[in-house]
């Protein structure tokens, strides 16, 4: 069903609300729902159900809504049937998603601080950290960052961790991300849209915004590279 942010929007889509989905190691909850249709779903879900397919996903909208016991019944026996893919108690691991902000060249703790005091008056609540190192791959493509709503973690792609990289470029980035928090997917004609026209507006308040987009398209192929 794709990675985790089309999953969420398929699930968005849906339930016609907006979502957070957290995944979790718990061996007695499989799904904890928190939430409704107004105010949006807070989903945490067993990681055996990342390679669910797409027939469990949907029993799991209509466990959500609770309109279709049925659903209910096949999210029980898909983990029936695959129990045995559920870590071992003895390895269950409760540690916190270690952050680490402070990076080579950058300190993104206080990139974020100072741009949530200066553009956003203190509103945003997150935590930030440098992403993993990507693997040493040809690569097409890259994403510079990506927020977690779940957990409302900011992770930034390492390889702007460079010292050629300037520092408004990395600013930027972190901006926009802090931008899903403070607006959130919205349903548009029947779709669900990350990056709405309020949005787009919203993110060319940073001054250097024209200039840091520019100079990702000129050095795209050499961040590519590593």
């Amino acid at each position: 069903m794709g990675g985790d942010d089309e999953r969420r929007l398929w699930l968005s889509q849906r339930l016609s609300a907006p979502v957070s989905l957290v995944w979790t190691d718990n061996r007695s909850v499989m799904v904890s729902v928190k939430g409704n249709a107004v105010a949006g779903y807070h989903l945490r879900v067993q990681q055996l159900f990342r390679q669910a397919p797409e027939a469990v996903w949907r029993a799991l909208v209509a466990h959500v809504r609770g309109t279709n016991a049925g659903g209910s019944a096949i999210l029980r026996q898909y983990v029936r049937r695959h129990q045995h893919l559920l870590k071992p108690q003895s390895r269950r691991r409760t540690r916190a998603r270690r952050i680490q902000s402070q990076g080579r060249h950058f300190d993104l703790e206080a990139i974020y601080q100072a741009l949530n005091h200066d553009y956003f008056g203190n509103q945003v609540q997150a935590r930030i950290t440098w992403g993993r190192q990507p693997p040493r791959r040809p690569r097409r493509s890259i994403r510079f960052g990506a927020y977690n709503s779940g957990e409302r973690l900011i992770r930034i792609n390492p390889l702007l961790d460079q010292a050629f990289v300037p520092r408004y470029v990395v600013e930027n980035v972190v901006f926009h991300e802090m931008l899903h928090q403070i607006n959130p997917p919205q349903r548009i004609n029947g779709r669900w849209s990350i990056h709405t026209p309020a949005f787009r507006r919203e993110e060319r308040r940073f001054p250097h915004f024209e200039q840091a987009e520019a100079w990702q398209r000129r050095h795209v192929a050499r961040l590519l590279r590593g």
